[in-house]
């Protein structure tokens, strides 16, 4: 499978709304989500969905026309966003049609998603979003903060994660691990 840049999942995103029958609004997380918020951020292999009424016929649309695999295997990771996603979700008017309405979590909430499940190309996709004009880093850190008591693993290792984040792209404001636990409200059980 080929890598897609942004131009190829914008010919993706239009051929299916070309396919379309009826309209279909879609949640692109993940490195989709990242060629719509930050174009040069890097390519992806594929295009994931968090599930929607319309992610089916999404994929229905794409698969056999593009070889391009669409999943919503990222919905394990949707209760990694925090709070109130759906009311910030960003219309990627570009890249949709009359047919498909794509969107993406705000860069703040994508942020929070990718810290939570960070592999390597995530500390690169944060430190790309955080980049971005207009983003929040006070809100990213307080949804970070309201995430992280219901987070699925070690509250520990994500503090750690969200501090060596943190650190790196503010070293003016400078976080630790203990103060970041008990802003979450998380004590001594977690450390």
């Amino acid at each position: 499978m080929s890598l897609l840049g942004r131009d190829d999942l914008q010919a993706i995103l239009a051929g299916a709304a070309a396919r379309l029958v009826e309209p279909v609004d879609i949640i692109v997380v993940g490195g989709g989500a990242m060629l719509v918020l930050a174009p040069e951020a890097r390519s992806t292999r594929d295009i994931d969905l968090l599930p929607t009424a319309g992610a089916e016929a999404f994929r229905r649309a794409v698969t056999g026309a593009h070889g391009i695999e669409v999943g919503t295997a990222a919905a394990a990771f949707e209760v990694l966003l925090p709070d109130g996603w759906e009311s910030r979700l960003a219309l990627a008017v570009e890249l949709s049609g009359p047919s498909l309405r794509a969107f993406t979590p705000a860069p703040e909430d994508l942020a929070v998603m990718k810290l939570f499940r960070f592999l390597a190309k995530d500390a690169e996709d944060i430190r790309k979003l955080a980049a971005l004009p207009g983003f929040d880093r006070d809100a990213f850190r307080e949804r970070f903060l309201s995430t992280l008591p219901t987070a699925i693993g070690e509250p520990r290792w994500h503090a750690q994660s969200f501090a060596l984040n943190w650190n790196a792209l503010y070293p003016d404001d400078p976080v630790e691990e203990g103060a970041i636990l008990a802003s979450a409200g998380i004590g001594a059980r977690a450390r």
